[in-house]
């Protein structure tokens, strides 16, 4: 990793391009540096190949890809905090599921993926002419290349098939600034596929920190497969049951999952640590390329001084409340929403978030009830003093609620305004800290990884599948394998599905970037939830609307959307 950060800054210049929109892709390559006199040797090509992943680690994580998933959905909200956090009311659109065409998370989950597709295509048409032999670089090595680029390249195409079904191919093949009309998702589906099927065999088969090998390659296959019903109403879940038997099996290389340790996949590039569990990881490192941007939403402006680092956030984003005004527990008709209340008392993860040692040792994943300062002398835990608010509670004791309302201006008047998207405070909601924001130090503040595929996505879309063909009880051993580690051994047999099979749950992957599929799937996105009622039947709300932006930039595309 040490020599990535000048490896990319190199290969940035490399294969810049402007966008104005997707469908203006003109290459713009600094006059003194062009793939003519760039790619001097084995060490340039790492570069670039690169180059491409730092981007899809913005699209994934940082980027609006993940607000589209997860901030439409029960489990997560942006509220307005008194004066701050209204931002033209986006923030309301995307959780009521009224938003339009022309906002900017609809057009930038088109542009992110799209401006990773035409950084891969302008690289494997520089790869077309390269000679790999002069550089010392092997056949079988220009193949993993170039399997890693298509790989990495059907990874954003997922993005858009997922997000509005009829997207143009651009390809390698296609000129820089040519204007492509759209594809049908059966084509773009088969893209993907065939792409996929393709590099499979040329990809490495040992796991390889931030780069797709066969295993997340593979992987990919089981995604498509496990939505190809909502996508293209076609079932295809036997093919996504091989590919999921067979990475559990080992086909495509060793992963296993630590059933001793809850935070096993999420701690994975802290302290040199490497999850066993993670087929596909982007990792990060301080000061070269940090796991910051996803962290600045969901935190207060002071939290730095609970998590002992220089930091604070944009308080912005946080769980959907579980309770009402009176303190009792949400039950929505839909069973959806109230997400940190379905964690049961005893599960390891429920616990707030602390720092219990100075090498980044940390348990629960929810900063939630009275903030206290960073214990700086024992370089962990806390001292008695309070962080203390900022604005309806300056000066006060900085305490997370699982709440939203006017608290600040008295219960009645908190009522009587009532609990919404518009109606937050400072310190509402519970704060998510799955992904462990940690005190400043060697390999700890902003060091840990992305978890992008999972051996428990594996399993869990396996469980899912056995669950809807009528096999329920394998569908409870394979997420008790999982799960397991989340409860006390005295505790765990009250909720083992194997024992409890009516408490079979869809709670388990909140905050990866997958809930909006996850309910579209199950056919309840458009179900009523905290402050958002039935989806409307006017408009399709399953698929975005094609963005204006891109509609208005080339006049081959077609709002395909019902509705828009």
């Amino acid at each position: 990793m040490k020599n990535i950060k000048s490896l990319c800054a190199v290969s940035l210049m490399a294969t810049t391009m402007a966008f104005t929109s997707c469908t203006d892709l003109t290459e713009e390559p600094f006059n003194i540096l062009t793939s003519d006199n760039y790619f001097t040797d084995k060490a340039s090509v790492e570069a670039t190949v690169l180059r491409p992943y730092e981007h899809a680690q913005w699209c994934g994580w940082d980027g609006d890809r993940w607000q589209l998933q997860e901030l439409t959905g029960d489990h997560f909200v942006w509220t307005q905090k008194g004066r701050h956090g209204y931002d033209d009311g986006q923030w309301v659109r995307l959780h009521e599921h009224k938003w339009n065409y022309d906002m900017n998370q609809i057009n930038g989950g088109w542009v992110g993926p799209y401006q990773g597709i035409q950084q891969i295509n302008s690289l494997l048409r520089d790869f077309n002419v390269l000679d790999f032999q002069a550089m010392g670089i092997t056949d079988e090595e220009k193949n993993n290349y170039i399997g890693e680029l298509r790989t990495l390249r059907a990874w954003f195409y997922i993005f858009l098939i997922d997000f509005y079904r009829n997207v143009p191919i651009f390809t390698e093949k296609d000129a820089p600034d040519e204007l492509l009309a759209q594809a049908t998702p059966e084509e773009v589906f088969s893209y993907i596929e065939s792409e996929l099927k393709d590099v499979l065999p040329q990809l490495k088969k040992e796991n390889i920190v931030g780069r797709f090998t066969q295993a997340p390659a593979a992987a990919l296959l089981a995604r498509i497969y496990f939505n190809s019903q909502v996508w293209l109403n076609v079932d295809r879940s036997a093919d996504c049951k091989t590919f999921c038997e067979d990475i559990i099996a080992g086909k495509y290389g060793e992963y296993h999952i630590n059933q001793n340790d809850y935070r096993d996949p999420f701690r994975s590039g802290i302290k040199g640590y490497r999850s066993p569990e993670l087929l596909f990881e982007f990792p990060h490192k301080r000061n070269v390329y940090q796991f910051g941007g996803f962290h600045d939403s969901f935190l207060h402006y002071t939290s730095g001084q609970a998590l002992g680092n220089p930091d604070g956030g944009n308080n912005g984003i946080h769980m959907t409340p579980s309770r009402d005004f009176d303190g009792n527990v949400y039950s929505f008709a839909s069973q959806l929403g109230t997400p940190y209340e379905k964690y049961a008392d005893c599960d390891y993860r429920k616990q707030p978030f602390q720092i219990t040692s100075a090498n980044g040792d940390y348990e629960g994943f929810f900063m939630i009830g009275t903030q206290y300062k960073f214990d700086y002398t024992k370089g962990y835990g806390y001292t008695n003093e309070t962080v203390k608010g900022t604005e309806e509670y300056k000066g006060e004791p900085l305490i997370y609620v699982d709440q939203v309302g006017r608290f600040s201006e008295g219960l009645s008047t908190a009522k009587e305004k009532g609990s919404r998207v518009t109606t937050g405070e400072e310190n509402s909601g519970v704060r998510f800290n799955k992904f462990p924001y940690l005190q400043e130090g060697d390999g700890l503040y902003m060091c840990q990884s992305a978890p992008e595929i999972r051996l428990t996505e594996i399993y869990y879309m396996l469980a899912e599948i056995n669950y809807r063909s009528g096999n329920k009880a394998k569908a409870a051993e394979l997420l008790d394998f999982i799960r397991v580690r989340n409860y006390p051994a005295d505790e765990w047999g009250k909720y083992s599905y194997v024992q409890n099979p009516a408490l079979l749950t869809d709670q388990e992957f909140i905050g990866e970037r997958r809930r909006r599929s996850d309910l579209i799937r199950w056919g309840r996105f458009g179900n009523a939830w905290w402050d958002k009622d039935v989806d409307p039947s006017d408009k399709e709300y399953t698929i975005f609307p094609i963005p204006k932006r891109q509609l208005d930039a080339n006049p081959l595309l077609k709002q395909t959307t019902k509705g828009w």
